[in-house]
């Protein structure tokens, strides 16, 4: 038997036009030879399957390859802005929305202020108002919207498309998914932030080619989208990666989630945020006195200090780095993962923090489970959760 497989109905099936496709997206351009060579199917077979796409309107020829003897071959890809996807990612400050073809180009990006009151209902108005907007400004109908994707910081029902708990909101057991009545015929996907951040470094980002790995996203809260094996890792529950709930002081102070001394509470921006509020008010000599309204202090507040030379300021950061790190080694001892990214508002003080980061999980993690880690901070940035969000359509069109 000979290693070329001729194009039967069985492997036709097998072979679909979602394999073919994920197949042009990955090689970006490709003829349709190279298509017959890496997948066994026969020239016949791949020619009906390409005509049929290129008729959808799905793919494009976009040019003239390198001959290997013979014809130069005209080279496929998948054609821009054919279909669209919608990323939403949420957090107590802000509303993110990103709208994104299948070629994974980003056709629009747009922030908006999260109502300083966060109920839900009026929360998901401002989100459908956006997406019609959206929608019409680019001209896109129903059809041509393979899906819209929403993540959020807390613990959700990816497949029922329900907030279970997401404390910093202030939501439990609310349905997202049953917000968009009017967009009949599109699916809507609900993601934890965290996963959705691991999802856009393993599509686009830092984590391309990689099975095992952890993003880690410091923000309002903490948490982590864990993938093994090259698949988003969801337990027995559905629910994982709450690394903002771990415990690491009984006696601490209390977490929104109900529970004492979770990281989120001494290793999240809010708690700088608010540690830096109560030193200022004790008094204390810092660059932060020379903001006028104490209240007025934020995360960037305290980053730029810190960069001015400010060591109150730069003392808050690597105190949350420091509890950062020591979660990071158990990440690290439990998961033996081949990289951990550290992301949104993370990467806008990394150059401070990473080093001592690097050398607390150097130190406090075994030396088997971490000699080949890689620790890193994200090249997405405060970005990657939408981003994933938009990904999450993409991925079920290609068949991942």
């Amino acid at each position: 038997m000979t290693g070329k497989i001729v194009g039967n109905n069985r492997f036709l099936k097998e072979f679909n036009q979602t394999a073919i496709l994920d197949m042009i997206r990955v090689h970006r351009a490709i003829s349709r030879a190279e298509l017959s060579k890496l997948t066994g199917l026969s020239p016949t077979a791949i020619g009906s399957i390409v005509s049929e796409l290129l008729e959808i309107g799905y793919i494009s020829e976009t040019g003239i390859g390198e001959s290997k003897g013979g014809r130069r071959p005209v080279l496929i890809e998948i054609k821009p802005e054919s279909l669209y996807t919608i990323g939403i990612d949420m957090d107590v400050n802000y509303i993110s929305f990103v709208l994104m073809d299948t070629t994974s180009r980003i056709i629009e990006e747009k922030m908006l202020t999260m109502p300083k009151t966060i109920i839900f209902e009026n929360v998901m108005k401002v989100i459908q108002k956006e997406i019609k907007r959206i929608l019409k400004d680019h001209s896109i109908t129903l059809e041509r919207l393979l899906g819209i994707g929403l993540s959020v910081p807390g613990m959700v029902d990816s497949l029922e498309g329900k907030v279970i708990f997401a404390p910093n909101m202030g939501w439990e057991n609310v349905d997202i998914r049953g917000q968009f009545p009017d967009l009949k015929g599109v699916n809507v996907y609900v993601e934890n932030e965290a996963m959705a951040s691991a999802i856009s470094e393993n599509w686009i980002g830092t984590c391309q080619g990689i099975s095992n790995f952890v993003c880690v996203n410091i923000k309002s809260g903490i948490g982590s989208g864990i993938f093994i094996d090259g698949k988003p890792y969801r337990g027995t529950s559905g629910i994982t990666g709450e690394l903002g709930h771990m415990v690491v002081d009984s006696n601490g102070s209390k977490c929104r989630c109900g529970n004492y001394g979770c990281l989120e509470t001494i290793a999240s921006t809010t708690h700088m945020v608010e540690q830096a509020k109560r030193l200022v008010k004790s008094g204390i000599a810092s660059k932060l006195n020379d903001i006028e309204d104490v209240e007025e202090i934020d995360a960037k507040s305290i980053i730029d200090c810190a960069r001015e030379g400010d060591e109150v300021s730069r003392n808050i950061l690597l105190e949350s780095a420091r509890f950062l790190g020591l979660a990071v080694s158990s990440i690290v001892n439990i998961l033996s993962p081949q990289k951990i990214v550290l992301g949104k508002d993370f990467v806008n003080y990394s150059d401070i923090v990473l080093d001592s980061l690097k050398e607390i999980v150097m130190c406090k993690a075994l030396k088997q489970t971490s000699k080949d880690i890689e620790i890193t901070e994200s090249k997405l940035g405060e970005r990657a959760s939408v981003l994933g969000s938009a990904i999450i359509p993409l991925k079920v069109f290609f068949g991942k």
